[in-house]
């Protein structure tokens, strides 16, 4: 059975990877929407770069959130799933009681080294108040409340480590639910599989540079430090591990 709930991404430009994403995300949805734009003078105009990244790259993945907002808000639309261009979801699930009485439920790692702070919107589950509560609290925070985020980026900058402030610093501020994508009952989604973290560090075995997937009644599991078999419920091909959706 497919969700009832409408699946949104945001991809203002052409990739090929989004088609392969949205072909094997209509065997779990029924809607998917592919929301596009760049322009946010709200976000523009109070927006501080602290990162390593492209300023371009960072600003759009803000810029999401707020084009998400608007298109969710002209078309009353109340509660809805996102996911990345280079994400799948594996398995329809009851994505409303997994989100309860939550405005949000994303990814956020138990484990955190210093000044990781990260909470990941590449699987999430959101209701439109969540959404204009996140987008008023990015707003907030960069004409207000800076000093929430100038301690991190200090840190970036005197010890030479890449990345910095993105969306995900501002999920890990905001984020206050109790759920976590991450810590599903029965499984888990995908952190990235080029990486062996989702909660813990070096959670998941890895084979030639990607976690250990196997394919078990059509359901997809990896193999965790206690040698348990977690099924996966989507599956993020992050970075340079596109490739690897074309195989499903």
């Amino acid at each position: 059975m497919k969700s009832n709930l409408p699946l949104f991404y945001y991809q203002p430009n052409d990739v090929p990877y989004l088609e392969k994403s949205l072909e094997l995300n209509k065997k779990i949805f029924k809607d998917l929407l592919v929301i596009k734009g760049t322009d946010c003078p709200e976000f523009n105009n109070v927006y501080k770069h602290m990162c390593y990244n492209s300023d371009v790259f960072e600003k759009l993945c803000f810029i999401r959130f707020f084009k998400i907002l608007k298109y969710i808000k002209e078309n009353n639309i109340d509660k809805f799933l996102y996911c990345d261009s280079d994400a799948i979801f594996l398995k329809a699930l009851d994505f409303e009681k997994i989100l309860e009485d939550e405005k949000c439920v994303a990814c956020r790692p138990r484990e955190q080294n210093k000044f990781e702070d990260v909470t990941g919107a590449h699987f999430s589950i959101w209701t439109k108040d969540g959404l204009e509560d996140f987008c008023n609290y990015i707003i907030d925070v960069y004409t207000n409340n800076i000093d929430i985020l100038t301690p991190k980026w200090e840190w970036h900058v005197e010890t030479q480590t890449g990345g910095g402030i993105c969306d995900m610093t501002l999920m890990y501020h905001w984020y206050k639910g109790k759920n976590n994508l991450y810590d599903v009952e029965g499984g888990t989604f995908d952190r990235g599989i080029g990486m062996p973290q989702n909660n813990i560090a070096d959670e998941f075995e890895m084979k030639d540079g990607i976690k250990r997937l196997r394919s078990i009644d059509n359901q997809i599991f990896g193999t965790n430090y206690n040698d348990e078999l977690i099924e996966f419920f989507g599956l993020h091909f992050q970075g340079d591990k596109k490739n690897y959706m074309y195989n499903l």
